[in-house]
């Protein structure tokens, strides 16, 4: 029931823990090629690093 209820789990014989169960995670449907599409944004200047770090590296 706790797993259900999305708690981990710990079994344990005489004190001692034997496993660790984890809740399953729920499955994500994606129906085919392009189902993201439009759902995420990349900016312009994704590839570019910003200026203070670019100059600690000595990009700049």
């Amino acid at each position: 029931m706790q797993m259900v209820g999305g708690d981990a789990v710990v079994i344990s014989t005489a004190g001692e823990p034997v496993a660790r169960a984890l809740p399953s995670r729920p499955k994500v449907r994606r129906l085919g090629r392009g189902s993201l599409r439009g759902r995420i944004r990349i900016p312009a200047n994704f590839d570019d690093a910003p200026a203070s770090m670019a100059e600690a590296l000595g990009m700049r």
